[in-house]
């Protein structure tokens, strides 16, 4: 309570004598800059650090009591992300961006041969690009995120919720080696993207690319069409060439989670209120239980800005498809005895954010949230999906 306490007094304290904390961070970080240090050249405009980290804690309360509890353990804990690299502007046309994760993807506790234990992983390269604008487009080369669906296209830096809906995590793509281009005015009527990515990586590696001829490659496309003055509505769609299935090929396959992914959002905002909506659909799901083929969902999800300080967030999923629909993995699929497939699941999400600096609020917020599932159908070995609750806190930073 003493640590909750400083951290929500931080923000009047960071106001007061004119002090802005956010924009003292933001100076910080950027340990050069040619303009602000009068040393002006025609190699190196900018240079900062990079930093975005997210320690969070759940609970897991399952339909069935604590005989649905998979060794006894109800929560989980771990950082969920933590990320450090740099970026910098050269040549007066180039940003150049490098950053890895430090302690690997995955730290949370685990399940196995019956007992819990922390996963040990080391770091990984998480995005290393090169971009520059070159009227009217993007072009953007390396290690970076195939943004299609917008709960996967928000950085998760600005996530509003712990996790993305199950659907997103279970069709998106991670961040892959390739080529995109995209226009470059982001407020224009129209908008557009389109991308090839490798569909491998290689695990615990801090650079090397991976490609095989079986994962293939991905391509990607979006077009958006702004709506009013604060909406867009945007179609995405995404094919993998991949030629075997994931279950099957023993490669590390990265790629989408179906062949064919196509997603139809509206993002929008009126005063302190905004929303997001978006109907999913994933054909030829990869990784799948038996039978499993096609999947599709829906995500409502409205939030309200109270006070500069406080926002809530109320969510609705849906995923739906024949033995096709796959549980998120944090955390109520790991730490309970239900199937991670089903044939239909339906989450609420209620959360409120706090965020200690309201001029940028995604640089240091404390998130809460509480969310109830409900899974309908049984996998191919006649168990349950699971139904229950789950209670998440985190703290995250972005820099």
């Amino acid at each position: 309570m003493m640590a909750l306490a400083l951290v929500m007094g931080a923000a009047p304290l960071s106001q007061a004598a004119d002090f802005n904390l956010a924009a003292h961070a933001k100076d910080a970080f950027k340990l050069f800059d040619a303009k602000r240090d009068n040393a002006e050249n025609p190699y190196l405009q900018e240079l900062s650090l990079k930093l975005r980290g997210q320690y969070q804690w759940g609970y897991v309360d399952p339909a069935g009591g604590d005989s649905r509890v998979k060794g006894d353990r109800k929560d989980n804990n771990e950082w969920r992300r933590f990320r450090l690299g740099a970026q910098a502007k050269v040549l007066n046309r180039f940003t150049v961006k490098g950053v890895w994760n430090i302690g690997g993807l995955d730290t949370r506790n685990k399940y196995s041969d019956g007992s819990w234990g922390r996963s040990r992983s080391e770091g990984t390269l998480d995005e290393l690009t090169i971009s520059t604008k070159l009227e009217p487009v993007t072009l953007t080369l390396g290690k970076h995120k195939p943004a299609y669906m917008a709960e996967y296209r928000t950085s998760s830096g600005k996530l509003l919720t712990l996790e993305r809906a199950a659907l997103v995590n279970q069709l998106k793509a991670e961040k892959l080696y390739g080529v995109s281009v995209a226009n470059a005015d982001k407020k224009a009527d129209w908008g557009w993207n389109a991308g090839l990515w490798v569909n491998g990586q290689r695990d615990n590696s801090w650079l090397e690319p991976s490609f095989n001829s079986a994962d293939n490659v991905t391509l990607g496309m979006s077009l958006s069409r702004a709506t009013g003055s604060n909406g867009r509505v945007t179609l995405d769609y995404m094919h993998s060439f991949r030629n075997e299935d994931r279950a099957q090929s023993g490669t590390e396959y990265a790629g989408p989670g179906a062949v064919d992914v196509v997603a139809l959002s509206w993002e929008g905002k009126q005063g302190n209120l905004s929303l997001l909506t978006e109907a999913l659909a994933g054909f030829n799901v990869y990784g799948g239980a038996q039978g499993a083929q096609n999947v599709f969902g829906l995500t409502i999800m409205p939030s309200y800005r109270f006070t500069p300080h406080w926002e809530g967030v109320l969510r609705y999923q849906l995923a739906s498809g024949s033995n096709a629909v796959k549980a998120d993995s944090r955390y109520y699929s790991t730490n309970s005895t239900y199937s991670g497939t089903s044939d239909l699941l339906q989450g609420v999400y209620l959360g409120a954010n706090y965020y200690v600096c309201p001029e940028n609020p995604h640089m240091l917020k404390l998130m809460l949230g509480a969310e109830y599932l409900n899974s309908e159908g049984r996998d191919a070995r006649g168990n349950k999906g699971f139904t229950g609750w789950q209670l998440s806190s985190a703290v995250r930073f972005d820099f």
